[in-house]
């Protein structure tokens, strides 16, 4: 069996996982920006036609809006 090589997967490296279980949201600031960028890029999708990617976006941008409303509280 010359030539033969097995492939090592140990050389990877694991990423740090968060052990408290719980993800921390970007701050306010952060999340205005992004909301409005998700928007603006989901009414462009819609005015090129693009139905799928409009709603992609459009869920994205809802999802930024009910984070800054839990922060809001």
């Amino acid at each position: 069996m010359r030539g033969r090589r097995t492939m090592n997967l140990n050389h990877r490296e694991r990423r740090p996982q968060n052990r408290g279980g719980r993800v921390e949201a970007p701050r306010a600031p952060d999340l205005q920006a992004r909301y409005e960028r998700t928007l603006t890029l989901a009414r462009g999708s819609e005015m090129i036609g693009d139905k799928v990617e409009a709603e992609r976006f459009y869920q994205q941008a809802d999802h930024y809006r009910r984070l800054l409303n839990n922060q809001a509280a």
